[in-house]
């Protein structure tokens, strides 16, 4: 992409996650405001033994539930309740009192499903680290050692003390792009295609690998939508992980340390709320 010209692409797909590590669902069309995608990642799991907010990099059996809003999210309200289909028993949803239980004996550890809290609540979504900090920091990036971590510095500083950034349960910004061209790179380093779900984009868009052209620090104008791209997005042992019929995949993490710098995808933030739809255009520009 040449300098202070606009690249267009076609938007392939559109994801939201309306429990934070849980399965993603495909749409059409959705509204982008400041919280992202309308609905995603409005609740989230808290391990009840560690005290914090948790994932599936800790959790994994998380990514293997389906979760499903019970109506649509309305743009200014609070999050409706959600259905989760755990495999091997019958749907339960938020509301219900054993739906905590459910979660837990499927998990295997005591756990509790929460919706956001307002972000002054800053101890539910601090960071607990364990007495193994380097322990955690290698695991959680599937490194050998703390010199081989991707560099952080692109994303929010809250990362450090917060599981999520407060008032929300994403991990930096509230959208996640990934590009064809980059699933393409990753596919020939790999040699073979990726799910794209292993990735949890929220949008993919037709475009470059970012070692052809990076778009950190550009706006990307999406339908009726202006993102600025934030950062490039650290890969951690999440997109290793089982979940929906695919198998553990840890030669894909290892490609992705060794092929891109441990980075694949873009963070974004909002510029501008609007409709996206799967078949707009997305507009990458100087910012």
């Amino acid at each position: 992409m040449t300098t202070g010209t606009a690249a267009r692409a076609a938007v392939r797909e559109i994801w939201r996650y309306p429990v934070k590590s849980m399965a993603g669902e495909r749409l059409d069309d959705c509204e982008l405001g400041a919280d992202g995608v309308l609905g995603d990642r409005c609740w989230a799991v808290r391990d009840e033994k560690r005290g914090c907010v948790t994932d599936a990099r800790s959790l994994p059996a998380l990514l293997d539930i389906a979760a499903r809003y019970v109506e649509p999210p309305v743009p200014g309200r609070t999050a409706p309740h959600v259905e989760l289909r755990l495999p091997g028993v019958p749907p339960v949803t938020s509301d219900l009192p054993g739906v905590h239980d459910e979660l837990s004996a499927h998990l295997g550890a005591e756990v509790t499903l929460w919706p956001r809290v307002p972000a002054d609540r800053r101890e539910h979504y601090a960071r607990v680290y364990p007495e193994d900090v380097t322990g955690y920091l290698t695991g959680l990036f599937g490194v050998a050692g703390l010199e081989d971590l991707p560099d952080l510095s692109g994303l929010p500083s809250e990362v450090a003390e917060f599981q999520t950034i407060p008032g929300s349960y994403f991990d930096a910004y509230p959208v996640h792009v990934v590009t064809t061209g980059m699933l393409d790179a990753l596919a020939a380093a790999l040699g073979r295609p990726v799910d794209v779900r292993r990735l949890r984009p929220n949008l993919v868009v037709e475009g470059p690998d970012q070692a052809d052209d990076d778009w950190t620090g550009r706006e990307l104008r999406v339908g009726g939508a202006v993102l600025r791209v934030e950062a490039s997005c650290p890969r951690c042992v999440m997109i290793s992980r089982p979940q929906q019929g695919l198998d553990v995949d840890r030669e894909l993490l290892r490609t992705v340390h060794r092929s891109f710098g441990h980075n694949l995808g873009y963070y974004a933030s909002l510029v501008t709320p609007g409709r996206v739809s799967s078949e707009g255009r997305a507009d990458a520009a100087e910012g």
